[in-house]
């Protein structure tokens, strides 16, 4: 391709394009809830651990409410769990963690209208 061409499509890339469009998008928003313990003391907040792809468990959040929102990168399976913590800090025992879920972008969007430049 000469250098012509490579500087028309980048002038045409750069009118089409907005300023700041991503041309992939790496992370989505995965929303999860949970019901409380209905046995021991009430729950102050919930700590929520996370895991990619099988691996290790890492806390990533606190929670007051039961449901937390979990940026997911794409093409990663994410899981999720969550303990109880009371007024006194003391943990209780982890959920069971989420179904694993593959963090899928979907298909492109619908394109802007074309224009003549």
């Amino acid at each position: 391709m000469n250098l012509m061409k490579i500087t028309v499509l980048a002038v045409m890339l750069a009118v089409i394009l907005p300023a700041g469009s991503a041309l992939a998008q790496t992370e989505i928003p995965v929303s999860y809830t949970w019901t409380a313990p209905t046995t021991g003391t009430p729950v102050d907040f919930y700590v929520i651990q996370h895991s990619v792809d099988g691996g290790q468990w890492l806390q990533v959040a606190t929670a007051t409410e039961n449901n937390y929102t979990l940026n997911a990168t794409v093409g990663q399976s994410h899981q999720i769990r969550v303990a109880g913590v009371d007024a006194d800090t003391r943990m209780g025992v982890f959920s069971v963690a989420s179904d694993p879920y593959l963090a899928d972008a979907g298909a492109p969007g619908q394109p802007g209208k074309p224009i003549l430049f």
